[in-house]
């Protein structure tokens, strides 16, 4: 989770570092890992390929270069 410092404090505790979101995005493309269900907001939408996943649930309006760079993510 991301956040900035006016967050309540019982959301803090859950902010990810970067070195902390690298190792996700490293654990979510490796297909021997048990890490296989990622729920994100604005992240891992544009510029974030990972071939082992073949679905993404949407659940926010997106069109135009957007949409595609978000399809183009899954196999």
């Amino acid at each position: 989770m991301t956040g900035n410092a006016t967050d309540r404090t019982e959301l803090q505790t859950h902010f990810f570092i970067k070195a902390q979101k690298k190792r996700l995005d490293k654990r979510f493309k490796d297909s021997k890992d048990p890490l296989h269900i990622v729920i994100v907001r604005d992240m891992w939408l544009t510029g974030f390929d990972a071939p082992c996943c073949h679905t993404m649930y949407v659940d926010k309006p997106m069109h135009g270069h957007g949409l595609m760079q978000a399809i183009a993510r899954v196999r």
